[in-house]
């Protein structure tokens, strides 16, 4: 009872829920299929006679793994942390739980690790798989451990991050953007201040010289706050040569982790019922009465300077971007995602000054963290712009009006699109610099940038569908951003085992050794998807994704030099367009079925 009744409830309940076991099999599942997927990329069905081939293997995969992982746990514990708090703030039930006989301790704790009991069963059904690298040869139980503790800290300081903005912020659109853009800008500080040879160059430490703050130099600085420096330290079996806190670089690191989390869960704690309860009074009269009294002092100076100011034809469209739907200082977002890209892009230039003659390794580098925060970002937009209405009881009373439903769909694109302006411009801004600077052709210009509005209206389209077909918030945001985080990951890995395999000029052999994982990608995506109204379109649109964009990743790197960029711009553009079409023509001609007030006609 140490940590209080929350998560004692958590840690009853949890087992028994069908999906708790789900989750756990299936995680164990997928990375089993990665594990089976990396064999057939790099040995395929060849005689293996060598035990160090086999051992190579194994590190190969020890590596894939825990990176992977590592990814998992940096982006979910975040979000499944900060959606426990602001859930019940869309629902106007936080002030319930604030006027119990709860303490601060209690309240918080209780969330965060109610919210992360399901990552850390997760973590322990995947350790038998991580063993399993040891009978190969390619990593030591040292190793292992190691890799799980920088994981862990990991989780927990994200997870402490998510709670203290949830804490702060009433909304979960600002949760989710603030704490996705405050993990975005510490990883560029780190990098901007310690260096990355390929993407800030020296860092700020190198420009001033060998500098040595406390002593430590600036690789073990990274090392110990950039979480996949600590993982690489970790599968590195070789003894630190320099003066290393804690003995071990990946030891250091878990010790920060450690030290954010209490700082944060700290200040969690202390200032909970300051932001929350009106300077410490948790009532909800006292909120209503608040509330009410604003409300009449702005309704008054609005009478008495200017008429009603008049609603749009569209008057969804009208709310999105003339009321502060989404929380009263989305400035502050802005704000962050500027400083951010600002922070990114000036990295960028300084290692283009070092090194002008950067290729397409280090142009990535620079393109896919703005890319990626930017779709992420938009995302959560579209899925809490219809959660935000659901949870406050306001959706039932917006459908019995005369508002069509292509009014209502149509207006909430148009809204998601104008307030995340910002995350759509500003990369198109950086690729027309990078082709005024010939980094880029116009070509590869103008494919970048459709790409890039076509996967922004994928994030809208996917954020509205899952908003519709699941109830909770907790749940239609998990499904969306689950959807786009593991799309994100699984490239990345095709791009890996493609390259290390060696075999880009073969296109077949490819396709054999990736079909299991495409084929499992588009069950996946399909469940997702079809969770309420299954369709012929959205599985054909589930099967087209994963295949299409490995199909794209593959024509892109095959040969020395790389294929045709036609050809991979092509198939994402048709095949994420087709998906945006399966997702919002139901969504228009079907609302009552979209949103499962009835069921679709079988006959």
């Amino acid at each position: 009872m140490l940590v209080g009744p929350i998560f004692m409830r958590e840690a009853m309940t949890a087992p028994r829920r069908v999906r708790h076991y789900m989750n756990r099999a299936g995680y164990a599942a997928g990375l089993f299929l990665l594990m089976w997927t990396a064999w057939q990329a790099v040995v395929g069905f060849q005689r293996v006679d060598s035990a160090g081939d086999v051992a190579r293997f194994g590190g190969m995969l020890f590596h894939l793994l825990s990176i992977v992982q590592l990814a998992l746990a940096l982006v979910f514990a975040p979000i499944m942390a900060g959606s426990s708090i602001s859930a019940e703030k869309d629902r106007r039930t936080f002030v319930l739980l604030l006027m119990t006989d709860l303490t601060n301790w209690e309240i918080v704790m209780g969330k965060l690790l109610g919210s992360l009991l399901q990552m850390a069963v997760m973590l322990a059904a995947a350790l038998p798989i991580f063993m399993l690298c040891l009978l190969l040869g390619g990593a030591s139980p040292d190793q292992v451990t190691k890799v799980f503790a920088v994981t862990a800290a990991t989780a927990l300081a994200s997870g402490s991050l998510g709670i203290l903005i949830a804490s702060w912020r009433e909304k979960t659109f600002q949760t989710l953007a603030l704490t996705v853009l405050i993990i975005v800008l510490y990883f560029t500080a780190v990098v901007g201040v310690f260096g990355e040879s390929q993407l800030m160059g020296q860092g700020v430490a190198g420009l001033i010289g060998d500098a040595r703050p406390l002593g430590i130099s600036a690789s073990v600085w990274r090392g110990m706050l950039n979480p996949f420096e600590a993982i690489a330290a970790a599968m590195d079996p070789r003894a630190p040569t320099e003066f290393v806190p804690f003995g071990h670089v990946e030891w250091a690191f878990v010790a920060a982790m450690l030290a954010i989390a209490v700082a944060l869960i700290g200040g969690a704690i202390s200032l909970l019922r300051v932001w929350n309860s009106g300077g410490g009074v948790p009532t909800m009269a006292g909120e209503v009465a608040e509330t009410i009294e604003r409300r009449m002092i702005a309704q008054a100076k609005h009478e008495a300077k200017a008429a009603p100011r008049p609603i749009w034809d569209n008057p969804v469209l009208w709310r999105e971007i003339r009321t502060r739907a989404y929380g009263r200082r989305p400035i502050v977002i802005k704000l962050a995602y500027l400083l951010a890209c600002a922070m990114i892009s000036f990295g960028f230039y300084l290692a283009t000054i070092e090194d002008p003659g950067i290729g397409r390794i280090g142009i990535a580098k620079a393109l896919v963290p703005i890319f990626v925060t930017s779709l992420i970002l938009v995302n959560v937009q579209a899925v809490t712009a219809i959660t935000s209405e659901r949870d406050v009881r306001a959706l039932d009373l917006l459908l019995v009006t005369d508002i069509s439903p292509k009014e209502f769909v149509f207006g909430k694109i148009l809204g998601v699109l104008y307030n995340t302006k910002e995350m759509i411009v500003v990369p198109i801004g950086l690729c027309v610099f990078l082709m005024v600077q010939g980094h880029l052709g116009l070509e590869v210009w103008s494919y970048l940038v459709t790409g890039l509005l076509v996967l922004v209206t994928f994030a809208i389209a996917l954020g509205l569908h899952a908003s519709l077909a699941y109830e909770k918030t907790r749940s239609a945001v998990l499904s969306s951003l689950g959807t786009m985080v593991f799309l994100f990951i699984g490239v990345l890995v095709c791009i890996f085992l493609i390259l290390v395999s060696g075999v880009t000029g073969r296109f077949w052999q490819q396709a054999a050794s990736f079909v299991v994982f495409i084929c499992v990608g588009a069950v996946g995506m399909y469940a997702v998807l079809s969770v309420r109204n299954p369709s012929g379109a959205l599985a054909l649109a589930a099967f087209l994704c994963p295949s299409m964009t490995w199909w794209s990743i593959a024509h892109f790197l095959q040969g020395a030099r790389g294929g045709d960029p036609l050809g991979s711009f092509l198939a994402i553009a048709l095949t994420y367009g087709f998906a945006v079409m399966a997702m919002l023509v139901p969504a228009v001609s079907e609302f009552d079925v979209a949103l499962g007030r009835t069921v679709a006609d079988k006959g």
